[in-house]
């Protein structure tokens, strides 16, 4: 595993090679560090799902609203309140055009999304310009991992990169539902 520093001059470079290279990276978001890869990369989410020790969908960060607007089936009042939701950091899962997503991280034909605020990972996706994966770095059923040590301490053997932001203490985002045109808040 490579440990380096967010405000590393060659940080943004590692992570997008790390991406185009179908390897795990584990990254800070506003909220917590989550762990990734590419979105179509199968076998990675695959080793996501081992680590996390399940296998379940998981949701995507992108850099803007535009990236899945056009694979979604919500009307498009409901899409404008979709891009207002995404603002503030926060998941919205919705419907879905089948294959737009793999279906290794869809669920229903759902797909969960977010566009976060942190200004190194929001740098990241733009220049890479298509969606990761994102969930929590823990076991599931265990507390998410806030400390760069402890991240590489328990998974070190298991990533191939960890993007260290310092210790991380904060919640995690709101998620939003998207179902027959009506939004529910449901975290």
């Amino acid at each position: 595993m490579k440990r380096i520093k967010s405000d590393h001059p060659d940080a943004k470079k590692y992570f997008l090679d790390a991406l185009e290279n179908k390897q795990l990276v584990a990254y800070p978001t506003d909220t917590i560090y989550g762990i990734g890869t590419d979105a179509n990369n199968t076998n990675g989410i695959n080793k996501i799902n081992e680590i996390k020790k399940r296998s379940q969908p998981m949701s995507i960060v992108l850099h803007d609203f535009s990236v899945v607007k056009n694979k979604l089936i919500v009307e498009k009042n409901i899409a404008k309140k979709i891009e207002e939701i995404l603002k503030d950091g926060s998941t919205c899962i919705a419907k879905y055009i089948p294959g737009s997503f793999n279906h290794k991280i869809t669920k229903d034909g759902k797909i969960g999304f977010r566009i976060p605020n942190h200004i190194f990972l929001k740098s990241v996706l733009s220049s890479y310009n298509k969606p990761i994966t994102t969930t929590s770095i823990n076991e599931t059923g265990q507390e998410p991992l806030y400390a760069p040590d402890d991240i590489e301490k328990k998974f070190g053997d298991k990533i191939d990169l960890l993007i260290d932001d310092g210790v991380l203490n904060n919640s995690a985002s709101k998620i939003f539902l998207i179902n027959n045109n009506e939004i529910k808040q449901i975290r």
